[in-house]
Order: structure tokens, then C-alpha cells, then sequence
């Protein structure tokens, strides 16, 4: 056997470690448990080390069985996103385009989201139509690098090789209270406002950098507020409005209407949420790239830049 593997073999592996069995992996693979066990065991022989350490009613990874997998893992991922790559590749001249938005996303580039179009087409050509779609920040960036979006406008930072990132703007946040809140009568709240209050913010799931960058600042400040995740900012008022808490949201959102909450800016110039608008820097070229520069000149044109 040669020293590289075929795909279908790390994928055996990798079904293995994770159900922790090999008479489960079969069932799942459809492979009878003595033909998996005999290919796991000619991997083992050909690369001179055990991947698993077996008992009568388990498998247990060794140190090598988990590099294997955590390596084998990554593989399969870049495996999946090139299967969907390929799919996607006929649409990035013909259509569907599919960009994609985050719950964060300033509300103000969402009218020129929503009539995005596409770049003007030969005559006798129908246009090309947009699909819009939202998720968080996370989600959005994977879509991308898998070709299942187009393009998306997430909140910053946003730090991937594989794609090509421009800023369209920025806004600081919000925070919104029950209108019988002592801090309610401020003009506006600070950081240090925020110190031993309950906070409905954003999970950390959605965008780990960005939380923790946020997370880390108000720390260094000495303040300690005890926040709790939400999904939405529908969610997060109804929280204050039944005097649960705080909730700290993007400035736009002050345009919400709810009967019991008031808004007051935070007024802290180094806490913000930045908009990027990215896409696969490999499929910056034709149509598609006309479309996304046309939007972002758009985006830019509104000047966003909210402290």
C-alpha cells in the first residue's frame, strides 16, 4: 500500500473515533464490521503506529489516532468545500447570486441590500436574480468559503487568506433599558454604567473573535457585568421590557419601537461593530466582482461611521 490514502479511508477513521466503536462505524459506513476492522488494521501496519487502543466493548483514540483525525477532519472539510466549489462555480456568471447578511448587519444597508442587482446584461439576456439569506457571522463565512454564498456582510474582524475582505462601515452600540432604570435619565452610559448589571448580548457562538474582543476591552476597564446570550434583538427587548436587564445592540437598533425600554448611546469611541463586506478572493473576476464593487460602492457611499 502507498504512503498516501485514499479519502475514504481517513473518512472510515474519522466515522470511527466519533462514534466510538466499530460495530457502530459499520452500521453507519454499511460495512461489515470484519472487512473495517482488517482495512483499519492495514492503515495501522502501512504507517507503522496504532490509531486506536480497542477493549471488547469500545475503541479509544491513541496520540497518533487523534492527530490522525484532527488532520483527516480538516481534509474532508476542504474535500466537502471543493465538491460544493465546483457546483457553485457555474452560477458565478450566470446566476443565482446568493449574498448573505448577519443579524448585525447595520440597518441601514439593508434597503440597498434588498435592491441589489446585477450588473447590466447583454441584450436578449434575462438578469440574473438575488437570493438573500441571513445567519451569523460564523455561519456566513463558511458558506462562502464553501461557495454556498456569493458574498455576505458580517461583523469584523474577519481573518481568512482564502477570502477578500473590504470594510463598509461602522456603528457603536446601543443600550437599551427599562424605562424605570436609574440609568435611564442619562444622556447617554458608559462602560463603566455597565458594571454588576445583567447584559443580553450576543452569543459567543456566533462570532467568538468579535466577542471576545469586545469581552477583553470591558474587562480591561475594571467593569464586570454579567451577560447573558441572546439570539435576537426582538428577544433581548423583551428581556428589559420585563425589567430582566440590560441589553447592549448595535445603535441602529434605537429605531425598534417597544413599549417600556428607552435607548441610550454608549459612549465609549472604541466599541463599535464594523460591518465587512467578503467574498472568495478566487472568484473576484467577471460578473460577480461587477456586482459586489458596485455594492460596496454603494455601502460606502452612505458613510457608516458611527461612534
Amino acid at each position: 500500500m502507498q504512503s498516501r490514502h485514499p479519502l475514504e479511508v481517513n473518512i472510515l477513521v474519522v466515522i470511527i473515533a466519533q462514534e466510538g466503536s466499530f460495530i457502530r462505524a459499520s452500521k453507519k459506513l454499511g460495512i461489515a464490521p470484519p472487512s473495517l476492522t482488517r482495512r483499519v488494521a492495514s492503515l495501522e501496519r502501512n504507517i507503522g503506529v496504532k490509531l486506536f487502543n480497542r477493549s471488547t466493548r469500545s475503541v479509544a483514540l491513541t496520540d497518533a489516532g487523534r492527530l490522525f483525525v484532527q488532520e483527516s477532519s480538516l481534509s474532508l472539510s476542504h474535500a466537502e468545500r471543493a465538491w460544493d466549489l465546483a457546483r457553485f462555480h457555474a452560477q458565478t456568471e450566470s446566476g443565482p447570486y446568493r449574498f448573505g447578511y448577519s443579524p448585525y448587519t447595520h440597518s441601514a444597508f439593508l434597503p440597498l441590500l434588498n435592491g441589489l442587482s446585477p450588473a447590466p446584461h447583454p441584450p436578449g439576456d434575462e438578469p440574473s436574480n438575488i437570493v438573500l439569506e441571513t445567519a451569523n457571522t460564523v455561519e456566513l463565512i463558511e458558506r462562502v468559503l464553501r461557495g454556498q454564498l456569493h458574498a455576505a456582510l458580517g461583523t469584523g474582524p474577519i481573518v481568512d487568506r482564502d477570502l477578500w475582505v473590504h470594510r463598509a462601515g461602522r456603528e457603536g452600540f446601543t443600550v437599551c433599558l427599562p424605562r424605570g432604570h436609574h440609568l435611564a435619565q442619562k444622556a447617554s452610559v458608559t462602560a463603566h454604567d455597565l458594571d454588576r448589571e445583567t447584559v443580553f448580548w450576543m452569543p459567543r457562538s456566533s462570532h467568538p473573535r468579535f466577542y471576545g474582543q469586545v469581552m477583553r476591552y470591558i474587562r480591561s476597564l475594571g467593569v464586570r457585568p454579567l451577560f447573558r446570550e441572546v439570539r435576537g434583538a426582538m428577544h433581548a427587548l423583551e428581556f428589559v421590557a420585563r425589567n430582566s436587564g440590560l441589553a447592549l445592540l448595535p445603535r441602529s437598533a434605537s429605531r425598534i419601537s417597544h413599549s417600556g425600554v428607552v435607548f441610550k448611546p454608549l459612549a465609549d469611541r472604541y466599541l463599535g461593530i464594523e460591518t465587512m463586506l467578503f467574498m472568495r478572493r478566487d472568484l473576484r473576476y467577471g460578473k460577480l466582482k461587477d456586482i459586489v464593487d458596485v455594492f460596496l460602492a454603494q455601502l460606502l457611499a452612505l458613510k457608516m461611521e458611527i461612534n
